[in-house]
């Protein structure tokens, strides 16, 4: 049998491995792994690997073409943030090789990779959270006033970031030293203090604040049909505790409300394949967007383990190929922890 080559960017990003892991459930598919780091994990989970220039480097599109062409990939798998806009804006590149992009169009990409484009969208929506984008330090200070602060805690992130590089929540009441004295190093909680340093003298156009929201954080993972831009089928998940945009535990949920409001979202805006939209509630419970992440989620492990193989389904939508349609089980959980990956030879020996 004739395998199919898929090729799987950024596969050294957190999800990497379980991503990997899903799609090994289909056993004609050859994965070709990339990444910008030379040496990750899942360089050693792939059937093949190559380095890469970063995602918005102007070298990135003519090494993916060639790696595309020397191992005759049928379709490319985007797993990072960065890469996606240039991707998507050279998708003919890849077509022309015989290639498809599992990839949004570049028009509601964009609105969706970028929060200030995306909240801006959804303006006139109770869903949005409140939010300003200051050009320098005096118009922050006035938009933090505006947004309840210092009564309340206000967010500071860029327009379009990864994970939370960027992100800051001003705390009015922060405590340093008993940060300092009982907690690991974090960057994300800050004074005002700190703000008027890292702003100071600098003007700026993509510096987003918005309210902070104190509630529960879910995730909404979908899966979009890339012609009629229409849900297929999705998973609400409770994220549990989330720490640097990461989540040590997770479990699915059945949220009727929760679930129509992420629909709402991705097919209003057109996405294609899977995607992932987070929503934090707020002081009153209120639901609130957070941000999407329009590629396959880090945790999508989760719906995996809940019967909803996203990776794998956004190949066979990508190659035109029929699925019968998933039925997710609600209440399974995971749990992070942390595992090692043992290499002999240059070949996984065991992993623990």
């Amino acid at each position: 049998m004739k395998k199919i080559t898929v090729l799987l960017t950024a596969v050294g990003c957190p999800g990497g491995p379980s991503i990997i892991q899903g799609l090994r459930q289909d056993d004609r598919l050859r994965i070709v792994g990339v990444d910008m780091n030379p040496d990750p994990p899942g360089k050693y989970l792939v059937d093949a690997f190559y380095p890469v220039p970063p995602g918005r480097d102007k070298s990135y599109i003519p090494r993916m073409l060639e790696i595309v062409e020397q191992e005759s990939a049928r379709l490319v798998l985007p797993l990072a943030t960065f890469e996606l806009q240039n991707l998507a804006a050279n998708q003919h590149s890849f077509v022309k090789r015989g290639c498809i992009v599992c990839v949004s169009d570049p028009e509601p990409l964009e609105i969706a990779n970028n929060r200030y484009l995306l909240f801006s969208r959804f303006s006139n929506e109770d869903f949005v959270p409140g939010f300003r984008a200051p050009k320098n330090l005096q118009q922050m200070k006035r938009h933090m006033g505006e947004l309840g602060f210092p009564q309340n805690k206000v967010v500071i992130k860029p327009f379009i970031s990864h994970g939370s590089i960027g992100l800051r929540i001003v705390d009015p009441n922060l405590d340093t030293f008993s940060i300092y004295r009982n907690q690991k190093p974090s960057a994300i909680f800050t004074n005002m203090r700190a703000i008027e340093e890292i702003f100071a003298d600098q003007s700026f156009s993509d510096i987003l604040v918005s309210e902070f929201l104190p509630g529960k954080e879910y995730g909404i993972d979908l899966l979009l049909d890339p012609n009629t831009h229409k849900v297929i089928t999705g998973v609400v998940r409770d994220n549990g505790e989330v720490h640097l945009s990461a989540i040590s535990s997770g479990r699915i949920i059945k949220h009727d409300a929760m679930y129509a409001l992420g629909v709402q979202i991705a097919e209003s805006l057109g996405l294609s394949y899977a995607i992932n939209i987070d929503i934090k509630l707020d002081r009153d419970g209120r639901p609130k967007l957070m941000e999407i992440n329009p590629r396959l989620p880090a945790t999508s492990f989760l719906a995996f383990s809940a019967g909803l193989n996203l990776p794998l389904l956004s190949v066979k939508l990508g190659l035109g190929e029929e699925f019968p349609l998933p039925k997710p089980l609600s209440d399974v959980r995971i749990y992070l922890y942390r595992g090692f990956l043992t290499i002999h030879n240059n070949r996984p020996k065991d992993r623990c």
